[in-house]
């Protein structure tokens, strides 16, 4: 009776209490590396982003793995009871990257080819830029992908969707553009999001140096996606019909659609869910052009200013700081621009007859500034929808992992699990 007694609590506590799992995202930028441990309830409980030094340099890759040792040591500084189950990466593509580290980044300008593919173009252009580099590399990889070695020591290329082979490559593609069987073999093999590429190797492990908060040999590691991507799985743009405007060093307004959506200025490519497509229309400099802007300023300044704080002194400039005027100058105009964007989108939308949403949801470097979401619904006329994590690219790596480890039963139940709003901006006049 007595051992009965003292069991009944401890299968309580067994069947009750479940701890909640909890991953480590990364994403690796252009401009910094941001790193998350975010649970399956989609709550972040430690988030660090690291600026690069050597980024728009060939260089870049260079810093990544200690970028991602610091952010380590300041998230498990932040929540050192978390043990997380798994880590999965995004990243910027279709960045390259040799073994060796030398790299051509997403933003370089290239010669552009009249392919469907987006990578091809750009092996060429590093073909032709690091030529001993190119006979010498046993392998060359996309940007998460040379993480994911650096990781576990194993090699592939995310294919996001099976429909996306003509945007990456394929044989026939590749020797069409010249390359022979040799170069084509240091492509690694495609694998797919969530895939477990391996645990984490021993050498990264002492590298990272936290060993004893449970990032350490064998912790599993998982493949995102390219960033843009694993962002709409964060925004749950997984679904027709929602709309989401991406806004880091480059912008991206992105339409869920049920078919493929046609027109001048759009380019569709699948959804990274089965069936489904993505219809954007991009604005390529508006992240950079700001960042810009606020580069001069501090140098003005002589000291760094915050986000939202510049953002509040553009708005509330009265037209005596000329640098202020130009920074709104600057607002005002990326906002027109999305506002064509949503013009462009909803003309082709409207052609094959698809409703149209009266609100978009936003992620990024802008979607921080309640200052400039409400600009952003003033001109465009549009519900602003600011989701629970900005950086939402963090949340679909997160929807990944959680979808490999079993936790949700597919990748758009977990998107929309994670995925929760925190604010709505309302349209007012202008």
């Amino acid at each position: 009776m007595i051992s009965k007694k003292s069991s009944m609590p401890l299968l309580f506590l067994e069947n009750c209490f479940v701890m909640e799992q909890t991953v480590l995202a990364v994403d690796i930028g252009t401009s910094s590396l941001k790193a998350a441990f975010v649970s399956e309830k989609g709550k972040i409980s430690a988030f660090s982003r690291r600026p690069f030094l050597l980024c728009n340099t060939e260089h870049a890759s260079k810093e990544w793995l200690p970028a991602f040792q610091n952010a380590l040591q300041d998230l498990v500084s932040q929540s050192p009871e978390i043990r997380p189950s798994g880590i999965c990466v995004s990243g910027n593509g279709p960045t390259l990257v040799a073994q060796s580290g030398e790299t051509l980044l997403w933003n370089e300008k290239v010669v552009q080819l009249k392919s469907s593919s987006l990578f091809i173009p750009r092996l060429l252009a590093f073909k032709d830029k690091f030529s001993d580099v190119w006979k010498k590399s046993g392998l060359v990889y996309s940007g998460p992908e040379y993480f994911l070695w650096l990781l576990t020591g194993e090699s592939c290329t995310i294919l996001p969707e099976k429909r996306f082979e003509s945007a990456y490559w394929n044989k026939q593609l590749l020797l069409e553009s010249g390359f022979s069987n040799d170069e084509i073999n240091k492509l690694p093999s495609f694998t797919e999001p969530s895939h477990k590429v391996a645990g984490l190797s021993r050498k990264a492990s002492s590298f990272l140096g936290v060993e004893e908060f449970g990032i350490k040999e064998g912790l599993p590691v998982f493949c995102g996606t390219p960033d843009f991507i694993s962002a709409l799985v964060g925004t749950a743009t997984v679904k027709p019909g929602v709309l989401c405007d991406r806004a880091g060093s480059s912008e991206g307004l992105n339409f869920c659609t049920a078919v493929p959506l046609e027109g001048e200025k759009i380019r569709t490519l699948p959804s990274v869910v089965p069936e489904l497509w993505n219809a954007s229309v991009l604005l390529p400099d508006s992240g950079s052009k700001f960042d810009s802007f606020k580069l001069k300023i501090e140098r003005e300044l002589g000291s760094q200013i915050e986000y939202s704080v510049l953002v509040q002194e553009i708005i509330g400039n009265d037209g005596t700081n000329a640098s202020l005027d130009q920074g709104k100058y600057l607002m005002i105009q990326t906002a027109l621009n999305l506002k064509d964007a949503l013009g462009i989108l909803k003309d082709a939308a409207a052609k094959k007859r698809i409703p149209f949403p009266d609100e978009m949801r936003v992620a990024g470097g802008q979607a921080k500034s309640a200052l400039w979401n409400q600009m952003k619904a003033d001109i465009t006329g549009m519900k602003i929808s600011v989701p629970y994590c900005p950086d939402a690219e963090l949340l679909g790596d997160a929807a990944f992992a959680f979808t490999a480890l079993k936790v949700f039963p597919n990748l758009v139940c977990a998107s929309e699990s994670l995925f929760s709003k925190a604010e709505t901006f309302y349209p007012q006049n202008y």
